[in-house]
């Protein structure tokens, strides 16, 4: 249930931050509509481990935002998504879902923009730290 919750403190604020994109969840049926852009959301998370002798537990890993937007039609409107993402994902931020998780986050990193397939795409990184009741 901990590790599941992770997914849904993310999952929730990226909705809630009502950023008008699309979004291609895991293991759910997506068909992207050409020349609209979405994004696909990743979670990639470490163990789980004891945080001393509280009740509580800890954990690391990435939210991962993958943009995609249509090919040749520039870098701004996708590099201003991805801006408008970080900001809603602020280092330091803390996040929580149902008082069974606290995550903060720690890191943001955007790697370089490439073409494929027909879509201009940049992948996004969020690193967070959380803590998990038992």
């Amino acid at each position: 249930m901990a590790s599941l919750a992770i997914d849904q403190a993310f999952l929730s604020t990226f909705i809630n931050a009502n950023l008008g994109l699309a979004i291609a969840h895991e293991n759910l049926p997506y068909t992207p509509v050409t020349g609209t852009p979405y994004a696909e959301l990743i979670m990639l998370q470490n163990d789980i481990t004891p945080w001393g002798l509280s009740q509580r537990n800890q954990s690391d890993g990435l939210f991962r935002v993958i943009l995609r937007y249509p090919v040749n039609t520039g870098a701004i409107v996708a590099k201003t998504m991805a801006d408008s993402i970080f900001a809603a994902f602020p280092i330091g931020a803390r996040i929580s879902y149902s008082n069974v998780v606290r995550a903060t986050i720690t890191s943001q990193a955007r790697a370089p923009g490439y073409a494929e397939d027909g879509w201009y795409k940049l992948i996004l990184s969020l690193g967070y730290q959380a803590l998990l009741s038992r």
